[in-house]
């Protein structure tokens, strides 16, 4: 039988155990500060009334008069700038929308699709597989569920030929052969 002792030390254990546990998440807790109600008060205060600035620095006082001069400048030139880019607008020409489809077709890039499965385990046998032969893999969605369709992708890669040339040794591998589409 167990001694009163022995659920006394039983007891003690289990309180350290909890207090280790929950003590670092009471104590450390996000702070929340309310920043704007100080910043206000400091803002809207008169320069004497704010115990923080002596009424003895002048010095203070002119240099915030040159601050509040230099964002009025500022303010002034970008609403010069945003009216000077409006006027100076031209519409796009031919070549640049040309060289802009180009673009897009020479960053469109391939993936092999090897299947869509709905067994979980199954997925994650496949993936574990390709991983081990050093395959870039990824799934949609990209944590398996279970009881949806998890589609398993190789790829991205620009070139449609490398893709094309995987599929034998994926075949060998996994024994699916996959479709190349488009990655988006």
């Amino acid at each position: 039988m167990i001694s009163k002792f022995q659920y006394r030390l039983l007891g003690v254990a289990i309180m350290i155990i909890l207090a280790i546990i929950f003590l670092p998440w009471l104590l450390d807790g996000k702070k929340e500060y309310d920043i704007t109600s100080v910043s206000n008060s400091v803002l809207n205060s008169p320069t004497g009334m704010n115990p923080s600035v002596s009424s003895d620095s002048p010095d203070l006082v002119q240099s915030t008069k040159v601050l509040s001069f230099e964002v009025e400048e500022k303010k002034i030139s970008k609403e010069e700038a945003i009216d000077s880019a409006d006027q100076n607008k031209s519409p796009p020409s031919e070549k640049k929308l040309r060289s802009k489809q180009a673009m897009s077709e020479i960053q469109q890039e391939y993936v092999i699709q090897l299947g869509a499965f709905n067994d979980m385990a199954r997925v994650n046998q496949i993936i574990a597989k390709l991983r081990l032969s050093d395959y870039q893999v990824f799934t949609l969605p990209p944590v398996p569920i279970k009881g949806k369709i998890t589609r398993i992708l190789i790829g991205p890669d620009p070139s449609k030929d490398k893709l094309e040339s995987m599929r034998p040794e994926l075949y060998r591998l996994v024994g699916l052969n996959g479709q190349i589409k488009t990655y988006q």
